[in-house]
């Protein structure tokens, strides 16, 4: 499920709705939010039928904010997406803070924008989660936080007791040098044939070190550091040394693939599948693969996944 940050497909069609980049939706209020449920070959034919829903509605524009490629057994992807009329709205630029013990609780993506000063820690049991935000904000106060965000929560044993982890902040905190989670890869061909076109093109391409949006600060802690969170794409090294990078619905849909895969088996956990994906993608001579489609068969209980390779 790709739904925590603002997604945008990239794709051709004659509808007249045009679709908004991401700055143009964040700035805008939309008139009506649609979902839409269907079997679509391809990310841009899921576009495709987003654009010709606005037009039916007399939308202006759309932009979509997630698309659900997880498909269980049917296959269907369910796309959601906003939709504005010419004249919308400018959106509301206030963000309405919680507050405990006079500091603020920040919003992943304005907390993942700014850098901590430290991090605190408490550990007990809390019977609800405004318990855990009044020890946190309290521990916070005494190091002279302004603000705070909690980046870490989990159980410390069967008895209910948690761990919980939060990055502090001062009012003056510096903005982080970060950049969108859908950028295209620096060193795939789509990504040099955007910086060799230059212009709107060239700024879809990641910045090599600059961080995800996505991904918090590590220049106070590295606790959390995962495949997955450490500011670039999730990837699979192989036995011998080569690594196997795999793209979101987004990105994906930024570039053109020169292959598919289809395999059937069966797989403990989604990390199973991706090493298998990452293993077909080699031997093909990929760099990149998107999983397009997982469904379970019925007969035998195997999952088969259609895989998008790039280079």
């Amino acid at each position: 499920m790709l739904a925590s940050t603002l997604l945008s497909l990239l794709a051709g069609n004659a509808f007249a709705a045009k679709e908004l980049t991401p700055e143009q939706a964040a700035a805008l209020k939309p008139f009506e939010r649609i979902n839409i449920t269907g079997r679509f070959n391809a990310i841009g034919d899921a576009a495709d039928a987003v654009s010709k829903r606005a037009d039916e509605l007399n939308a202006d524009s759309y932009y979509i904010q997630g698309i659900n490629d997880s498909n269980g057994n049917s296959g269907n992807w369910r796309v959601t997406a906003d939709l504005y009329k010419a004249n919308a709205p400018k959106a509301s630029q206030e963000t309405d803070y919680r507050m405990f013990n006079g500091l603020k609780e920040l919003p992943k993506a304005e907390a993942y924008r700014l850098e901590p000063f430290d991090t605190v820690t408490v550990t007990g049991f809390f019977p609800s989660q405004p318990d855990v935000n009044e020890a946190i904000s309290k521990a916070a106060k005494e190091k002279g936080a302004a603000s705070f965000f909690i980046v870490r929560q989990v159980d410390a044993n069967t008895g209910g007791n948690q761990f919980i982890t939060a990055y502090i902040y001062k009012a003056d905190a510096k903005q982080r040098a970060v950049q969108s989670p859908d950028s295209i890869p620096a060193d795939s061909q789509a990504g040099k044939a955007a910086l060799a076109a230059g212009g709107a093109e060239a700024k879809k391409v990641e910045i090599p070190g600059v961080a995800s949006s996505e991904t918090p600060s590590n220049s106070v802690c590295r606790f959390f550091e995962t495949q997955s969170s450490t500011g670039k794409l999730y990837s699979v090294t192989l036995p011998d040394g080569r690594e196997i990078q795999e793209l979101n619905a987004v990105t994906a849909a930024q570039m053109q693939p020169f292959d598919t895969v289809t395999f059937s088996g069966h797989f403990g956990t989604p990390t199973e599948v991706s090493q298998e994906a990452a293993k077909r993608a080699a031997g093909k001579g990929a760099k990149f693969y998107h999983i397009t489609r997982q469904w379970q068969n019925q007969s035998g209980g195997n999952l088969t996944v259609t895989a998008d390779l790039f280079k």
